[in-house]
């Protein structure tokens, strides 16, 4: 009886609903990490190994690893020639790096590069070699190849050079392959280094004395020389002035006289003298004057026309203003009214006469702007008139001259001056 309820009561421990505990946090399980494969580490490190070449395989070489590993080497991965002949690898050992790993079932494919190794060892080499030149420094290099304008020079491996075709030779050429050969071994200064990009400006020419400045030296400005007519153009023409010397004459300095075209002028092969102007041995010029040689015409005409000189000359055509007077070298002068006569003409033809001779003119003005020059008939007398009346005035009491002489002189001079005013 006891023992039933013990079991009863036991019964109802049993069936009763167990005390609630506290939640529990569930963890992520923990990734366990895959031991990294020994190719991988080779790549990620970019060791460096070895791999003998076996065969030829599908674009490109197969190789076999140093513990038995067989892997590719893409044909772009072989080296740095692209016309490499890929027969020379074979049975070779060559240093690598592993570049990819691919999965393929249980194995893995495994592509490996030589290039990579020959790219560090020019970086390292190139580096080495700019680090041991110096602007100016005198090297030898080999032409390895040129365009239209310039030169490639090969340094040694990984490292080029270029000359300018400025700096390429003195004298001119019209492509390259006429001064340098492709395979020549040539020596070239220094010109200019930039690490930054790893290029080197060389220069051929340098290594020479520029033959202008010998051959311009001869030439001084101020010089004349015999020169004849090579070519002409709008601008000018070029002429020979001595042997392998050519100048240039533009066509300002051809004639003190405007001219239409250099043609007008003179031919190809014409000869005559010219005066040197500037000698310019870095632009290789040499400008000469023909007109330089003679006087200009119109600095001459302006002196002898000068105000206060005096003419002679021929009555070439009366209008209603004045007279219009030649004069023996072919310039022209003209006389107003006012300056022809102290009295009043009413009629020029009644006095002055085309064809004849004038004389006694003086220059009252010249017009530096169109060349005009105005003469006066009557300002010879003026001047002496007022010569007069000065010297009277200068005179001592005692003097030769009447009153009434002096009065008509100073009468007929404010007549003058009242007329030509």
């Amino acid at each position: 009886m006891i023992t039933e309820n013990l079991e009863q009561e036991n019964i109802e421990i049993h069936s009763e609903n167990p005390p609630l505990e506290s939640p529990v946090e569930e963890r992520a399980p923990e990734k366990i990490k895959e031991p990294i494969s020994e190719f991988e580490q080779l790549r990620r490190s970019r060791q460096i190994i070895n791999a003998k070449v076996i065969k030829w395989a599908n674009n490109g070489l197969e190789v076999e690893l140093d513990n038995g590993t067989k892997a590719s080497m893409p044909n772009n991965h072989i080296d740095l020639d692209p016309d490499r002949n890929i027969a020379k690898y074979f049975g070779k050992v060559v240093p690598v790096r592993v570049i990819n790993i691919r999965p393929n079932g249980a194995h893995s494919e495994i592509s490996v590069s030589h290039r990579s190794v020959l790219e560090d060892e020019l970086k390292k080499n190139s580096k080495e070699k700019l680090e041991s030149l110096h602007q100016g420094d005198v090297i030898e290099a080999k032409v390895k190849a040129f365009n239209i304008k310039d030169v490639l020079l090969d340094l040694g491996p990984g490292v080029d050079a270029v000359v300018h075709g400025k700096d390429l030779s003195w004298e001119h050429f019209n492509h390259p392959y006429e001064v340098v050969k492709r395979g020549q071994i040539v020596q070239a200064k220094v010109l200019q280094i930039d690490k930054k990009h790893r290029m080197i400006q060389l220069g051929i020419r340098q290594m020479t004395t520029d033959p202008y400045l010998e051959k311009f030296s001869a030439f001084k400005e101020g010089d004349r020389l015999q020169a004849k007519v090579n070519s002409i153009n709008d601008f000018g023409a070029e002429v020979s002035i001595g042997e392998d010397t050519t100048a240039f004459l533009p066509i300002s300095e051809i004639s003190w006289e405007r001219i239409p075209t250099v043609a007008s002028a003179f031919n190809v092969g014409d000869e005559f003298e010219v005066q040197v102007l500037t000698v310019d041995a870095k632009k290789r010029r040499i400008s000469v004057s023909k007109k330089r040689l003679i006087e200009n015409p119109v600095r001459q005409r302006e002196e002898k026309y000068r105000p206060g000189t005096d003419h002679d000359g021929t009555i070439k055509e009366i209008t209603k203003g004045g007279v219009v007077v030649a004069f023996a070298d072919g310039n022209e002068g003209f006389v107003p009214r006012r300056e022809l006569s102290h009295d009043r003409i009413e009629r020029l033809e009644d006095v002055f006469k085309k064809d004849k001779p004038i004389e006694g003119l003086r220059v009252i003005e010249y017009d530096r702007r169109d060349g005009k020059i105005t003469l006066s008939f009557i300002a010879a007398e003026k001047e002496a008139q007022r010569n007069t009346l000065k010297n009277y005035r200068a005179t001592p009491k005692g003097s030769s001259f009447s009153l009434g002489e002096l009065g008509s002189l100073k009468e007929k001079l404010e007549q003058a001056e009242g007329k030509s005013s």
